[in-house]
């Protein structure tokens, strides 16, 4: 017999993190908190706008740039 003993592995429950503070949560849940929540709609509501703003953009650079062509 060996003098060294095999170490069990560590049981990890099933489980997934939080978007925004990566803490382990259950698997039941999306967020941590209702902190965490409200930042996850902040953040989205930010990103909506910055790609409807960028989508705006372009066809007014587009008639910016035919207009000043000449």
């Amino acid at each position: 017999m060996s003098k060294y003993q095999k170490e069990a592995a560590p049981v990890i429950v099933k489980h997934k993190h939080c978007v925004i503070c990566s803490t382990p949560i259950p698997m039941s849940k999306d967020f941590c908190s209702e902190a965490c929540e409200g930042e996850n709609r902040r953040l989205s509501r930010r990103r909506k706008f910055t790609f409807i703003a960028t989508l705006a953009m372009f066809p007014v650079l587009l008639i910016l740039l035919t207009l000043f062509r000449r």
